[in-house]
């Protein structure tokens, strides 16, 4: 089976414009993630999909490959999937969506999110999970938690801490739930948001509508679920670092400086 990555970039950005060519260790951001993947084994490819000229000149003056997108796709999803429609990438049976945020993206995770799909023909869609270990992240909503069943599918995604542990919470009056134990007491995982896709499968979630669950999480990956496309997890130790806002890219660098 032959895979390529796919990385969707946008100039705009409510809270960080132009983040895509903002400079880490003196290189735009697009590099580092442009770089990162293109260390992993198994795919055969890797494109920047943008909908800027600034971001798609960026790209092929590096040496790396771009493709225009549409302005106005409501998701990465679409604007990978229109990528992915192009002719001359018709022949990739399995594509990987590596956020163009995260310049710490590490090969063999992309590697892992790919070998899901070929191992279990079961599987539509790849991931990957992180074990908690800070208490204060299960109770964060910006960190996605799931939990998956004994084959490591996932039944579901939240920004709630699940499952509950019944025995070590209490709710309060007020809706706050307290932890009564510690972190060796429970198995809480985040989601690390990189996904592989079959091609089938991503042509199916491109015409598939926002349900109530998404629309109630915010979270795209529910949509999948809600039209029993079946996403497998594998579990990584690695951590990344999104950039979200400016500040964050005095995190990556620290990180790079300290590590690399």
């Amino acid at each position: 089976m032959k895979a390529a990555v796919i990385i969707p970039s946008r100039y705009a950005s409510t809270r960080f414009s132009g983040k895509p060519l903002a400079l880490i260790n003196g290189l735009p951001m697009i590099r580092h993630v442009y770089d990162g993947a293109k260390r992993a084994s198994l795919p055969e490819a890797v494109i920047v999909a943008t909908d800027d000229e600034r971001i798609f000149k960026a790209v092929m003056a590096f040496g790396g490959e771009a493709v225009m997108t549409a302005v106005d796709h409501p998701s990465g999803t679409d604007r990978i999937f229109q990528a992915a429609s192009a002719p001359q990438y018709n022949k990739y049976d399995i594509i990987v969506n590596v956020q163009g945020d995260e310049p710490l993206i590490r090969p063999d995770m992309i590697d892992a999110v790919i070998e899901l799909l070929i191992s279990d023909s079961r599987a539509g869609i790849g991931t990957l999970k992180k074990r908690i270990t800070v208490q204060n992240e299960f109770f964060d909503p910006n960190i996605v938690k799931v939990v998956t069943d004994k084959d490591g599918f996932a039944m579901y995604f939240s920004r709630a801490p699940i499952p509950y542990y019944r025995d070590l919470m209490t709710i309060t009056r007020d809706g706050h739930i307290l932890f009564n134990g510690n972190m060796e007491q429970v198995q809480y995982y985040k989601h690390i948001g990189i996904y592989s896709y079959r091609k089938n499968v991503l042509t199916r979630m491109a015409g598939l509508k926002e349900g109530p669950l998404e629309r109630a999480e915010s979270l795209e990956q529910l949509r999948a679920m809600d039209n029993g496309i079946k996403i497998k997890v594998g579990e990584t130790v690695h951590e990344t670092i999104g950039v979200d806002c400016p500040a964050d890219i005095e995190k990556v660098e620290k990180w790079l400086n300290t590590y690399s």
